[in-house]
């Protein structure tokens, strides 16, 4: 073998790397495929074939991350019946959540260094295995070896879920053109509230079938010892066929998923493989053909001649020179630190919160467990209380009891008050908000919005929480749920959707997974944290007002938020002003934006929050306006 075919093969054997801000590691003959490339993916907009498969795939996550609303409260009930403070419960997230912190981080690597479609698809496998796991947990109430099981299950659902994030956003950015990316890619994130609102809606529709079927409030499930051995009975299997029925929309989606290909971005800056991004892009859109010879490609589809050294993938020279001589932590930093403030707020809120939103809904304050209840006596001839069996006025309520002002209501009630509860105040205002940013997703400056958003949030959090303070457990109360309703509409029209658009945008080709799943993952890091906080508050204070501590707690988060993306992260738009002298928001290619923060520099953006500093300073100075302090746009993107 010749020196020049043993270079030849070398190069295909490996990854190319990061290609410098000005894409000097190209050669010149695949910047020309690239442009080509980019010509046939921009002549498309919406694909609803990428958008289905990525969007099945979250959709399932969602349900199955989110779940746990609706299934803990059953558990409890048949599991842990007695008195507690929700360890449990705890435990179990805590499991799934450090599940998809493993599963970000290894298949953001994976997908960089093997491929995006070579594991989309895995990540689903391990979701079925595991739901499957999780519904056949015991062989019944009984079996006392239950939580090991459930949390394991939970655990490597959680590696499942996790992968979902960086493979789904990744996969949507590079396939969808420039001009409908924001608006692809948000369209994919807005089946987190959508599975969330599922979640809710299976468990209700398994309830009502199950009183239907087996009369659960005549048995007085809960609140009498009659009929305790088969209300448990009836209420494991609701909860098992919640969970089950996560896997129904993760079969389809790994069926749609054998008709994917590599993106051609990938396959062109990362495998060397021109020809083949433009084969698999035109079998995606269909686009006329423009095959590798055309370009003078050879065979393993690079430029015969006049290559430039190089860069390998995952090198430590690599590494080093994209992260730290060209400055390109400062964007990892931007996107984690975003992540990580923004789900201290949202998981806080959004996790296992059956008894936050109790607390919220309550107009009256605790009542007496005494003999002046209604449910203190048996009713069902033969049968006993439950409040004087188990001693509720001496040991409290049980954990799947989650409000003190309705202590007898049956587990049937409880059920289909959460439900309720959590689909009016969280399910349709994050929908509203997820829907509402598809829409303006090309006609704000995203990155603006996303620090005025923050900084929105964090106002909203400490003014519900003064009002908390002021109206629980009074008539005032729907004024703490409106506040908290529209506290999720902002959270999905800000944060919570540009913190999972943003590194599947501004990071290169060969780190894109790697980068948006260590965002993800820290992200993961701050809901870890949140829940913590959660159980810490609620089991150090037993005030009915601690739910406002929590509030403004969660505000200072959401307001360092703000900080990080104002300071660290760049602009994936540009404006200009057309014929008619109005300014106009151009969407930036991936291509441009992944030549980091020294192209962005280049472009006159500050990154950095020293940089930022001395950068208003020095227009103070000269009294000129800053552009980085400019309002978001509502014009619509130019083309």
């Amino acid at each position: 073998m010749s020196v020049s075919s043993d270079r030849a093969y070398s190069r295909r054997k490996r990854n190319r790397g990061y290609l410098g801000h000005d894409a000097s590691a190209l050669p010149a003959q695949d910047l020309q495929d690239r442009d080509q490339l980019r010509y046939e993916l921009d002549l498309n907009s919406w694909n609803l074939r990428i958008w289905g498969v990525a969007a099945s795939g979250f959709l399932t996550d969602s349900y199955n991350l989110f779940s746990t609303n609706v299934i803990l409260a059953q558990i409890a009930f048949v599991y842990w019946p007695g008195p507690g403070q929700r360890w449990e419960g705890l435990i179990i997230n805590g499991c799934t959540l450090t599940g998809s912190i493993i599963g970000q981080l290894l298949f953001g690597y994976l997908a960089d260094r093997y491929g995006r479609t070579r594991l989309y698809g895995i990540e689903l496998v391990l979701v079925i295995v595991s739901t499957i796991g999780v519904a056949t947990s015991s062989f019944g109430y009984g079996d006392m070896s239950f939580l090991g099981l459930f949390t394991w299950w939970r655990f490597v659902m959680g590696i499942g879920i996790g992968a979902e994030y960086p493979l789904s956003a990744v996969i949507t950015s590079e396939w969808s053109s420039t001009q409908s990316r924001g608006r692809m890619i948000s369209s994919v994130f807005m089946m987190q509230p959508i599975g969330q609102a599922l979640a809710q809606l299976v468990g209700l529709w398994v309830l009502l079938g199950r009183e239907d079927t087996y009369e659960l409030q005549a048995k007085q499930c809960g609140l009498n010892t009659l009929h305790d051995t088969e209300c448990r009975r009836i209420v494991d299997g609701i909860w098992r066929i919640v969970i089950g029925s996560g896997a129904v929309p993760a079969v389809l989606a790994i069926i749609f998923r054998f008709f994917l290909y590599d993106c051609g971005l990938y396959s062109l800056e990362v495998k060397n493989k021109a020809g083949m991004a433009l084969q698999n892009t035109q079998r995606i859109y269909g686009a006329p053909p423009t095959t590798a010879t055309d370009h003078g490609i050879t065979a393993n589809g690079s430029a015969a001649t006049g290559e430039p050294p190089m860069p390998v993938q995952f090198s430590k020279h690599d590494l080093y020179k994209f992260f730290i001589e060209e400055g390109n932590w400062y964007y990892l930093l931007g996107t984690s630190a975003t992540w990580f403030f923004l789900d201290v707020g949202f998981y806080g809120l959004s996790l296992d919160n059956r008894g936050t939103l109790s607390d919220m809904w309550a107009t009256d304050g605790p009542k007496k467990i005494d003999a002046q209840l209604k449910c203190w006596e048996s009713t069902l001839p033969g049968g006993n209380s439950t409040l004087q069996e188990e001693r509720w006025d001496l040991h409290g309520l049980p954990i799947w009891q989650t409000d003190d002002t309705l202590p007898c209501q049956t587990i049937y009630d409880v059920l289909l008050e959460q439900a309720k509860q959590y689909l009016l105040t969280v399910s349709i205002a994050s929908i509203a908000g997820s829907a509402c940013f598809v829409i303006l997703a090309n006609r704000i400056h995203r990155r603006s919005w996303l620090t005025i958003s923050f900084f929105v949030l964090a106002i909203l959090f400490v003014i519900t929480g003064c009002v908390y303070y002021g109206v629980a457990r009074t008539n005032g109360a729907p004024a703490t749920i409106l506040l908290v309703s529209l506290c999720h509409f902002m959270f999905n029209l800000g944060p919570n959707t540009l913190t999972f658009i943003m590194p599947a945008e501004i990071f290169p080709t060969a780190y894109r997974c790697t980068c948006h799943g260590i965002s993800a993952a820290a992200g993961k890091v701050g809901s870890l944290v949140a829940v913590l906080v959660v159980y810490g508050v609620n089991s150090a204070y037993k005030d009915a007002h601690r739910q406002g501590l929590i509030f403004i707690l969660f505000g200072s988060s959401v307001a360092l938020g703000a900080i990080y993306s104002w300071a660290y992260l760049p602009d994936p738009q540009r404006r200009y002003f057309n014929e008619d002298g109005k300014r106009r928001l151009e969407q930036k290619t991936l291509e441009d934006l992944g030549g980091g923060r020294e192209k962005a520099k280049q472009q006159g953006e500050v990154i950095g929050i020293r940089n930022k500093w001395r950068d208003i300073k020095h227009r103070r100075r000269r009294h000129t306006p800053s552009p980085g302090s400019e309002q978001p746009d509502m014009e619509m993107t130019g083309s």
